[in-house]
């Protein structure tokens, strides 16, 4: 009967907490400074994507489900569009990550020690 008592409890705490996601207030292309955040109870993780100009803008979070799927745009004085968004939705813990950039980081790093690798084959080459 406790160990019941105790199941129930820790399940209605991860309940009262929320769904867990990543948060990133601003982020351009798929750089994103993120953290872990505990969404309000009913709402749900999303990523959104938008444009600024000719910049990729990203953000991570927690949205109202209603907000889901819907252009918004940012303004920073009347009739002053910053940038439009959408803000695409999922419903499973951290199901907002975007793994792109560790990635691009790789292979920027690679191409970056490839060409100094090259470089210095030359110099040796010719001289």
């Amino acid at each position: 009967l406790i160990r019941m008592l105790l199941m129930e409890s820790v399940g209605l705490e991860q309940e009262q907490l929320g769904l867990e996601c990543f948060r990133c207030d601003l982020g351009f292309w798929d750089a994103c400074y993120t953290t872990e955040t505990n969404c309000s109870v009913g709402e749900l993780c999303y990523t959104g994507r938008g444009k600024a100009a000719s910049l990729d803008v990203k953000l991570l979070g927690c949205v109202k489900a209603e907000e889901c799927g819907v252009e918004t745009t940012v303004e920073l004085f009347p009739n002053n569009t910053i940038y439009v968004m959408t803000k695409h939705c999922c419903d499973t813990p951290f199901c907002n990550s975007a793994h792109k950039l560790p990635i691009s980081i790789f292979l920027y790093l690679t191409a970056a020690f490839l060409t100094t690798w090259l470089v210095n084959v030359l110099v040796l080459l010719y001289v």
